[in-house]
C-alpha cells in the first residue's frame, strides 16, 4: 500500500485519488496499477495534486498513460491542481498541462464533461 495516497469514491462511477506530499520513483509502478485500474472501472477519475509538493516524471508518465486509457475508453480523467505552484509549473514544463484536464478546486474536479 503506498503511503501519502488516499482514494475517494464521491459516486459509484467516480473516483478521487489524492496523491500528499512527494510522488517519484519510489511509488511509480504500485501508482501507474492504481490508476490504470481506477480508469478501466470509474467514468470519471481525479487525480488531486493540491497537496503534492513534488512530482517527478514517473508520476508525469502515469498521469499520460492513465489519460490516454481513459480516452479509449469514453472515461475521463481530471487534475485538481489547487493553489500549489511547484506542480502547476512541472506540468506546464512537460507540456502536460496543456494536455490534460486541470481545473483548481473539488467542485470543479467532480463537475460533468
Amino acid at each position: 500500500m503506498m503511503h501519502n495516497v488516499v482514494v475517494l469514491r464521491p459516486s459509484e462511477a467516480n473516483a478521487v485519488v489524492e496523491l500528499v506530499g512527494e510522488h517519484g520513483l519510489e511509488t511509480r509502478d504500485e501508482l501507474r496499477e492504481l490508476l490504470t485500474g481506477l480508469v478501466a472501472e470509474n467514468d470519471l477519475v481525479v487525480i488531486d495534486l493540491s497537496k503534492t509538493t513534488f512530482i517527478d516524471s514517473s508520476v508525469l508518465e502515469n498521469m499520460a498513460r492513465a489519460d490516454t486509457i481513459a480516452r479509449e475508453r469514453g472515461s475521463h480523467l481530471r487534475l485538481q491542481l489547487g493553489d500549489g505552484k511547484v506542480v502547476r509549473t512541472t506540468l506546464e514544463i512537460s507540456g502536460l498541462l496543456a494536455h490534460l484536464d486541470c481545473v483548481t478546486s473539488r467542485a470543479e474536479a467532480l463537475a460533468p464533461s
